[in-house]
């Protein structure tokens, strides 16, 4: 099968909105404020990459790579993340409202950092005891 390659005008205003991305490699790219509201990421792989401020939103990324990413302020709302990978990734103030994060790889010290613990996350169950204080 051929890869998707999206128009190179939505790569220099990282829009990809609702395009299908499965097994992509961003890795290591300056991918700030972009906006992946509805993509299809499937084993996309993002190690390394500046994501800060990136929106997710509605986002099917199902064992996504994240090691090392920096993800501060980004956003996870409804985002389908089974066994999503955040290794060493940086997430301060990262809302992850309604996401489903089953078998995803997330630390104590990204839970607190995160805004997990006020969010409505779906079958969260393994790292709630880590929200009580």
């Amino acid at each position: 099968s051929s890869a998707f390659f999206p128009p190179l005008r939505n790569f220099l205003q990282n829009l990809f909105d609702n395009k299908n991305l499965a097994h992509f490699v961003f890795a290591d790219q300056n991918l700030s404020n972009a906006s992946f509201q509805g993509a299809y990421l499937v084993n996309a792989d993002f190690s390394g990459a500046n994501l800060q401020g990136a929106i997710f939103d509605n986002a099917y990324a199902n064992g996504a790579i994240f090691i090392d990413a920096q993800l501060n302020n980004s956003s996870f709302k409804n985002v389908e993340l089974e066994l999503a990978n955040f290794k060493n990734a940086s997430m301060k103030n990262v809302t992850f409202d309604g996401a489903y994060l089953v078998h995803s790889n997330l630390s104590k010290k990204q839970v607190l950092e995160s805004n997990f613990c006020e969010n409505v996350v779906v079958d969260a169950m393994k790292f709630s005891n880590l929200c009580e204080q």
